[in-house]
Protein backbone atom coordinates (compact mmCIF):
# COMPACT_ATOMS: atom_id res chain seq x y z
CA UNK A 1 0.00 0.00 0.00
CA UNK A 2 1.29 3.24 -0.98
CA UNK A 3 2.64 5.25 1.89
CA UNK A 4 0.34 8.21 1.91
CA UNK A 5 -2.75 5.59 1.48
CA UNK A 6 -1.51 3.85 4.57
CA UNK A 7 -1.47 7.60 6.19
CA UNK A 8 -5.10 8.40 5.16
CA UNK A 9 -6.40 4.94 5.92
CA UNK A 10 -5.07 5.05 9.57
CA UNK A 11 -6.24 8.67 9.78
CA UNK A 12 -10.05 7.16 8.92
CA UNK A 13 -9.95 4.60 11.31
CA UNK A 14 -8.38 7.01 13.71
CA UNK A 15 -11.50 9.42 13.24
CA UNK A 16 -13.97 6.42 13.55
CA UNK A 17 -12.64 4.99 16.51
CA UNK A 18 -12.61 8.85 18.22
CA UNK A 19 -16.37 8.86 17.10
CA UNK A 20 -17.21 5.56 18.19
CA UNK A 21 -15.95 6.30 21.70
CA UNK A 22 -17.77 9.59 21.68
CA UNK A 23 -21.39 7.99 20.68
CA UNK A 24 -19.88 5.46 23.72
CA UNK A 25 -20.43 8.30 26.09
CA UNK A 26 -23.16 9.78 24.61
CA UNK A 27 -26.84 9.56 26.84
CA UNK A 28 -30.58 9.24 25.17
CA UNK A 29 -33.34 8.85 27.62
CA UNK A 30 -36.93 8.65 26.85
CA UNK A 31 -39.24 9.80 29.56
CA UNK A 32 -42.53 10.90 29.70
CA UNK A 33 -45.71 10.96 32.38
CA UNK A 34 -49.41 9.83 31.90
CA UNK A 35 -51.53 11.99 34.02
CA UNK A 36 -55.46 12.17 34.02
CA UNK A 37 -57.94 12.84 36.61
CA UNK A 38 -62.08 12.16 36.96
CA UNK A 39 -63.27 15.35 37.97
CA UNK A 40 -66.67 17.60 38.97
CA UNK A 41 -66.71 20.83 38.07
CA UNK A 42 -69.29 23.51 38.83
CA UNK A 43 -69.88 27.30 38.64
CA UNK A 44 -72.75 28.76 40.80
CA UNK A 45 -73.47 32.63 42.64
CA UNK A 46 -72.85 34.48 39.75
CA UNK A 47 -74.91 38.08 39.65
CA UNK A 48 -76.12 36.77 36.00
CA UNK A 49 -78.07 32.99 37.35
CA UNK A 50 -78.53 32.04 34.52
CA UNK A 51 -74.72 31.88 33.15
CA UNK A 52 -73.89 29.53 36.23
CA UNK A 53 -72.97 26.36 34.74
CA UNK A 54 -74.18 23.28 36.70
CA UNK A 55 -72.39 20.07 37.71
CA UNK A 56 -71.06 18.15 35.66
CA UNK A 57 -68.07 15.31 35.52
CA UNK A 58 -65.45 15.18 33.16
CA UNK A 59 -62.22 13.19 32.48
CA UNK A 60 -59.15 15.93 32.37
CA UNK A 61 -55.90 15.61 30.96
CA UNK A 62 -52.88 17.34 33.56
CA UNK A 63 -50.38 18.11 31.23
CA UNK A 64 -49.13 14.45 30.39
CA UNK A 65 -46.00 14.32 28.30
CA UNK A 66 -43.37 12.58 26.20
CA UNK A 67 -39.94 13.33 26.37
CA UNK A 68 -36.58 12.60 24.53
CA UNK A 69 -33.59 13.99 25.71
CA UNK A 70 -29.50 13.48 24.81
CA UNK A 71 -26.35 14.00 26.28
CA UNK A 72 -22.78 14.24 24.57
CA UNK A 73 -19.60 15.30 26.89
CA UNK A 74 -16.98 17.30 24.27
CA UNK A 75 -14.08 17.50 26.07
CA UNK A 76 -12.57 20.41 28.14
CA UNK A 77 -15.67 20.76 30.49
CA UNK A 78 -18.56 21.22 27.66
CA UNK A 79 -21.22 18.94 26.97
CA UNK A 80 -23.65 18.84 24.18
CA UNK A 81 -27.86 18.61 24.86
CA UNK A 82 -30.74 18.09 22.87
CA UNK A 83 -34.32 17.90 24.32
CA UNK A 84 -37.75 17.50 22.51
CA UNK A 85 -41.43 17.06 24.55
CA UNK A 86 -44.64 17.10 23.58
CA UNK A 87 -48.06 17.72 25.49
CA UNK A 88 -50.05 13.87 25.14
CA UNK A 89 -53.42 13.60 25.29
CA UNK A 90 -54.94 10.81 27.57
CA UNK A 91 -58.72 12.21 26.82
CA UNK A 92 -60.59 12.96 24.20
CA UNK A 93 -62.55 15.95 25.60
CA UNK A 94 -64.05 19.04 24.55
CA UNK A 95 -60.49 20.81 25.72
CA UNK A 96 -58.34 18.59 22.99
CA UNK A 97 -59.77 19.95 19.76
CA UNK A 98 -57.34 17.71 17.70
CA UNK A 99 -58.98 14.71 18.69
CA UNK A 100 -55.31 13.37 18.44
CA UNK A 101 -52.96 11.99 20.38
CA UNK A 102 -50.19 14.17 20.60
CA UNK A 103 -50.46 18.01 22.30
CA UNK A 104 -48.61 21.48 22.08
CA UNK A 105 -44.94 21.62 22.12
CA UNK A 106 -43.56 21.70 25.22
CA UNK A 107 -39.52 22.22 26.30
CA UNK A 108 -37.72 21.53 23.22
CA UNK A 109 -33.71 22.66 23.26
CA UNK A 110 -30.37 22.45 21.84
CA UNK A 111 -27.80 23.13 24.31
CA UNK A 112 -24.22 23.77 25.09
CA UNK A 113 -23.70 23.32 28.84
CA UNK A 114 -19.99 24.38 29.95
CA UNK A 115 -18.72 23.21 33.82
CA UNK A 116 -18.97 26.03 36.36
CA UNK A 117 -20.23 28.42 33.94
CA UNK A 118 -24.07 27.50 32.78
CA UNK A 119 -25.81 26.51 30.05
CA UNK A 120 -26.89 28.03 26.65
CA UNK A 121 -29.85 26.95 24.82
CA UNK A 122 -31.59 27.53 21.81
CA UNK A 123 -35.60 26.66 21.36
CA UNK A 124 -38.98 26.70 23.05
CA UNK A 125 -38.69 27.00 26.94
CA UNK A 126 -40.09 27.80 30.52
CA UNK A 127 -39.05 31.64 31.15
CA UNK A 128 -38.39 33.12 34.46
CA UNK A 129 -42.16 34.17 35.27
CA UNK A 130 -43.95 30.72 34.70
CA UNK A 131 -40.43 28.78 36.73
CA UNK A 132 -41.38 31.11 39.49
CA UNK A 133 -44.89 30.71 39.20
CA UNK A 134 -44.74 27.36 40.73
CA UNK A 135 -43.00 28.20 43.59
CA UNK A 136 -45.47 28.36 46.22
CA UNK A 137 -47.55 25.14 44.24
CA UNK A 138 -46.95 21.41 45.26
CA UNK A 139 -48.71 19.83 42.34
CA UNK A 140 -46.59 17.48 40.97
CA UNK A 141 -47.31 18.41 37.01
CA UNK A 142 -47.78 22.73 38.57
CA UNK A 143 -51.13 21.78 36.65
CA UNK A 144 -54.58 20.41 37.64
CA UNK A 145 -57.82 22.56 39.47
CA UNK A 146 -55.28 21.38 42.35
CA UNK A 147 -52.53 23.80 41.35
CA UNK A 148 -53.14 26.95 43.45
CA UNK A 149 -51.52 29.63 40.94
CA UNK A 150 -54.67 30.82 40.33
CA UNK A 151 -54.57 34.59 41.90
CA UNK A 152 -50.87 34.78 40.86
CA UNK A 153 -51.59 33.84 36.77
CA UNK A 154 -54.75 35.59 36.55
CA UNK A 155 -55.94 39.21 35.96
CA UNK A 156 -59.92 38.52 37.15
CA UNK A 157 -60.96 38.28 33.49
CA UNK A 158 -60.40 42.06 32.23
CA UNK A 159 -57.88 41.86 30.07
CA UNK A 160 -59.14 41.23 26.25
CA UNK A 161 -56.56 38.07 25.83
CA UNK A 162 -55.76 35.33 28.44
CA UNK A 163 -52.70 36.79 30.51
CA UNK A 164 -49.59 35.46 28.83
CA UNK A 165 -46.88 34.92 32.12
CA UNK A 166 -48.21 31.21 32.44
CA UNK A 167 -47.00 29.87 28.90
CA UNK A 168 -43.69 29.24 27.40
CA UNK A 169 -41.92 31.16 25.38
CA UNK A 170 -41.14 30.47 21.69
CA UNK A 171 -37.79 31.76 19.44
CA UNK A 172 -35.53 31.89 22.89
CA UNK A 173 -31.85 32.42 23.15
CA UNK A 174 -31.24 31.19 26.63
CA UNK A 175 -29.00 31.39 29.22
CA UNK A 176 -29.13 29.99 32.70
CA UNK A 177 -25.81 30.36 34.78
CA UNK A 178 -24.35 27.95 37.30
CA UNK A 179 -24.27 27.96 41.37
CA UNK A 180 -22.27 30.40 42.50
CA UNK A 181 -22.50 30.30 46.61
CA UNK A 182 -25.86 29.51 46.64
CA UNK A 183 -26.84 32.12 43.61
CA UNK A 184 -27.39 31.52 40.30
CA UNK A 185 -29.69 33.33 37.08
CA UNK A 186 -31.39 32.64 34.07
CA UNK A 187 -32.17 35.13 31.18
CA UNK A 188 -34.11 34.58 28.04
CA UNK A 189 -34.75 36.54 24.63
CA UNK A 190 -37.62 35.59 22.77
CA UNK A 191 -37.07 36.80 19.35
CA UNK A 192 -38.87 40.01 17.17
CA UNK A 193 -39.36 37.82 13.82
CA UNK A 194 -42.77 39.01 13.51
CA UNK A 195 -41.93 42.84 13.73
CA UNK A 196 -43.70 45.10 11.42
CA UNK A 197 -42.00 45.83 8.09
CA UNK A 198 -43.77 49.14 8.13
CA UNK A 199 -46.66 50.61 10.49
CA UNK A 200 -49.58 49.33 11.21
CA UNK A 201 -53.11 50.80 10.02
CA UNK A 202 -52.84 52.84 13.70
CA UNK A 203 -49.61 54.13 12.53
CA UNK A 204 -47.61 51.77 15.06
CA UNK A 205 -44.22 49.34 14.05
CA UNK A 206 -44.70 46.61 15.75
CA UNK A 207 -41.68 45.06 17.58
CA UNK A 208 -42.91 41.33 19.28
CA UNK A 209 -39.71 40.62 21.43
CA UNK A 210 -39.67 39.65 25.06
CA UNK A 211 -37.58 39.55 28.14
CA UNK A 212 -37.23 37.21 31.01
CA UNK A 213 -34.90 37.13 34.13
CA UNK A 214 -35.04 35.40 37.15
CA UNK A 215 -32.67 35.05 40.31
CA UNK A 216 -32.49 31.95 42.86
CA UNK A 217 -30.65 31.80 46.42
CA UNK A 218 -30.54 28.65 47.84
CA UNK A 219 -28.71 28.12 51.53
CA UNK A 220 -29.80 24.97 53.70
CA UNK A 221 -33.64 25.15 54.02
CA UNK A 222 -34.57 28.07 52.06
CA UNK A 223 -35.19 28.63 48.21
CA UNK A 224 -35.83 32.14 47.66
CA UNK A 225 -37.21 33.25 44.15
CA UNK A 226 -36.97 36.84 41.71
CA UNK A 227 -38.41 37.29 38.12
CA UNK A 228 -39.20 39.85 35.81
CA UNK A 229 -40.53 39.42 32.08
CA UNK A 230 -41.60 41.54 29.58
CA UNK A 231 -43.71 40.59 26.95
CA UNK A 232 -43.97 43.12 23.76
CA UNK A 233 -46.70 43.79 21.44
CA UNK A 234 -48.83 40.46 22.12
CA UNK A 235 -52.01 42.80 22.10
CA UNK A 236 -52.80 41.36 25.46
CA UNK A 237 -54.95 44.07 27.19
CA UNK A 238 -57.71 45.04 24.16
CA UNK A 239 -57.40 41.75 21.96
CA UNK A 240 -55.52 45.00 19.98
CA UNK A 241 -53.03 43.55 17.39
CA UNK A 242 -52.57 46.73 15.56
CA UNK A 243 -51.39 48.51 18.80
CA UNK A 244 -47.76 49.18 20.66
CA UNK A 245 -48.67 47.23 24.01
CA UNK A 246 -46.20 45.87 26.81
CA UNK A 247 -47.14 43.39 29.73
CA UNK A 248 -44.98 43.05 32.18
CA UNK A 249 -44.61 40.42 35.43
CA UNK A 250 -42.74 40.46 39.04
CA UNK A 251 -42.73 37.93 40.94
CA UNK A 252 -41.82 36.84 44.50
CA UNK A 253 -41.36 32.98 45.68
CA UNK A 254 -40.17 31.47 48.55
CA UNK A 255 -39.71 27.94 50.22
CA UNK A 256 -38.86 26.99 53.42
CA UNK A 257 -37.87 23.55 54.31
CA UNK A 258 -38.81 23.11 58.36
CA UNK A 259 -38.48 19.32 58.61
CA UNK A 260 -37.53 16.93 55.32
CA UNK A 261 -41.09 16.57 55.34
CA UNK A 262 -42.96 19.84 56.05
CA UNK A 263 -41.92 23.05 53.38
CA UNK A 264 -43.91 26.08 53.85
CA UNK A 265 -44.30 28.45 50.57
CA UNK A 266 -44.85 31.97 49.54
CA UNK A 267 -45.80 33.18 46.22
CA UNK A 268 -46.25 37.04 45.44
CA UNK A 269 -47.02 38.50 41.92
CA UNK A 270 -47.27 41.76 39.98
CA UNK A 271 -48.84 42.15 36.69
CA UNK A 272 -48.79 45.63 34.64
CA UNK A 273 -50.72 45.63 30.92
CA UNK A 274 -49.95 48.96 28.89
CA UNK A 275 -51.73 49.84 25.50
CA UNK A 276 -50.10 53.39 24.40
CA UNK A 277 -52.23 53.57 21.34
CA UNK A 278 -55.85 52.64 23.03
CA UNK A 279 -58.43 55.20 21.91
CA UNK A 280 -62.01 55.83 23.46
CA UNK A 281 -63.19 53.40 26.05
CA UNK A 282 -60.40 50.78 25.45
CA UNK A 283 -57.58 50.58 28.53
CA UNK A 284 -54.55 52.33 28.31
CA UNK A 285 -53.48 50.35 31.60
CA UNK A 286 -54.75 47.55 33.58
CA UNK A 287 -52.26 46.87 37.28
CA UNK A 288 -53.15 43.80 39.57
CA UNK A 289 -51.44 41.67 42.21
CA UNK A 290 -51.45 38.59 44.09
CA UNK A 291 -50.59 35.94 46.50
CA UNK A 292 -50.88 32.75 47.89
CA UNK A 293 -49.38 30.41 51.28
CA UNK A 294 -48.78 27.09 50.37
CA UNK A 295 -47.92 23.87 52.43
CA UNK A 296 -46.94 20.45 51.96
CA UNK A 297 -46.41 17.29 54.55
CA UNK A 298 -45.02 14.09 53.90
CA UNK A 299 -45.98 11.17 55.91
CA UNK A 300 -44.75 7.83 54.57
CA UNK A 301 -46.13 7.20 51.10
CA UNK A 302 -48.63 9.90 51.98
CA UNK A 303 -48.62 13.40 51.87
CA UNK A 304 -51.03 16.48 51.87
CA UNK A 305 -50.35 19.95 50.48
CA UNK A 306 -52.55 22.79 50.26
CA UNK A 307 -53.04 26.77 49.43
CA UNK A 308 -54.37 29.72 50.49
CA UNK A 309 -54.31 33.01 47.78
CA UNK A 310 -56.34 36.32 47.08
CA UNK A 311 -56.07 37.96 43.87
CA UNK A 312 -56.80 42.16 44.13
CA UNK A 313 -59.35 44.46 42.22
CA UNK A 314 -57.61 45.58 39.20
CA UNK A 315 -56.68 49.30 38.72
CA UNK A 316 -57.29 51.07 35.10
CA UNK A 317 -57.24 53.77 32.88
CA UNK A 318 -59.19 54.57 29.94
CA UNK A 319 -57.75 55.76 26.68
CA UNK A 320 -61.43 58.69 26.39
CA UNK A 321 -59.73 60.14 30.46
CA UNK A 322 -63.76 58.37 32.37
CA UNK A 323 -63.02 56.54 35.60
CA UNK A 324 -62.09 52.92 34.97
CA UNK A 325 -64.26 50.99 37.53
CA UNK A 326 -62.18 47.97 39.07
CA UNK A 327 -64.26 48.17 42.21
CA UNK A 328 -65.02 44.03 43.29
CA UNK A 329 -62.78 42.28 40.74
CA UNK A 330 -61.17 40.21 43.38
CA UNK A 331 -60.90 36.92 44.01
CA UNK A 332 -59.47 33.98 46.58
CA UNK A 333 -58.73 30.60 46.19
CA UNK A 334 -57.98 27.73 48.10
CA UNK A 335 -57.11 24.00 47.59
CA UNK A 336 -56.67 20.97 49.35
CA UNK A 337 -55.22 17.85 47.97
CA UNK A 338 -54.51 13.96 48.89
CA UNK A 339 -51.05 12.02 47.48
CA UNK A 340 -50.69 8.65 47.87
CA UNK A 341 -47.59 7.21 46.30
CA UNK A 342 -47.33 3.27 45.50
CA UNK A 343 -43.90 4.21 44.58
CA UNK A 344 -41.32 6.63 42.87
CA UNK A 345 -43.52 6.21 39.62
CA UNK A 346 -47.23 5.54 40.54
CA UNK A 347 -49.49 8.28 42.14
CA UNK A 348 -53.25 8.37 43.26
CA UNK A 349 -54.18 12.21 43.54
CA UNK A 350 -57.83 13.33 45.32
CA UNK A 351 -58.48 17.26 45.78
CA UNK A 352 -60.87 19.65 46.07
CA UNK A 353 -60.84 23.37 45.44
CA UNK A 354 -62.59 26.19 44.67
CA UNK A 355 -62.18 30.11 43.65
CA UNK A 356 -64.50 32.44 45.21
CA UNK A 357 -65.02 35.85 43.23
CA UNK A 358 -66.66 39.24 44.35
CA UNK A 359 -69.24 40.72 42.78
CA UNK A 360 -67.46 42.23 39.36
CA UNK A 361 -64.71 39.33 39.41
CA UNK A 362 -64.07 36.81 36.84
CA UNK A 363 -60.95 34.96 37.87
CA UNK A 364 -60.71 31.17 37.39
CA UNK A 365 -58.14 28.23 37.66
CA UNK A 366 -54.81 28.72 36.43
CA UNK A 367 -55.12 25.41 34.96
CA UNK A 368 -58.12 23.30 33.77
CA UNK A 369 -60.22 26.26 33.67
CA UNK A 370 -64.22 26.29 33.97
CA UNK A 371 -64.86 29.93 32.67
CA UNK A 372 -67.07 31.65 35.48
CA UNK A 373 -68.94 34.43 34.61
CA UNK A 374 -69.20 37.76 36.65
CA UNK A 375 -69.18 36.82 40.51
CA UNK A 376 -69.57 33.19 40.29
CA UNK A 377 -68.06 30.52 42.92
CA UNK A 378 -66.14 28.24 40.48
CA UNK A 379 -66.06 24.38 42.74
CA UNK A 380 -63.92 21.08 41.81
CA UNK A 381 -63.16 18.11 42.91
CA UNK A 382 -61.64 15.01 41.56
CA UNK A 383 -59.64 11.99 41.68
CA UNK A 384 -56.81 11.01 39.23
CA UNK A 385 -53.71 8.62 38.81
CA UNK A 386 -50.44 9.82 37.93
CA UNK A 387 -47.43 7.81 36.17
CA UNK A 388 -43.97 8.77 35.38
CA UNK A 389 -41.39 6.78 33.64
Amino acid sequence: MHQNTKAAVCAAIAALAVSAGAQAQSTTTVYGIADAQFERVETSGSTTPTQDKPARYRLSNVSSELGVKASMPLGDGMTGLAQYTTGINVDNASGNTSAGMFGNAKDSFVGLAIDNVGTFKLGRMTAAARWNSGTADFSPMGAGLQDDQGMLSGASGQTGLATPFNIRLDNVLAFESARFAGLSARAYFSANENKSAASTANGVALDDKSYSLGLQYVNGPFDLRLSQEQRNDKGTLNASTDHSTRDRDFRFGLRYALSADTTLALGYDRMEFTDANATGAAKTSLKKTGWVLGAKHNFGKHAVYGGYGQGSDIRCSLASGAACNGADTGASNWALTYNYNFNKQMMLEAFVTQVRNKARGKYDFDSGGVGPAAGAKATGSGIGLRYAF
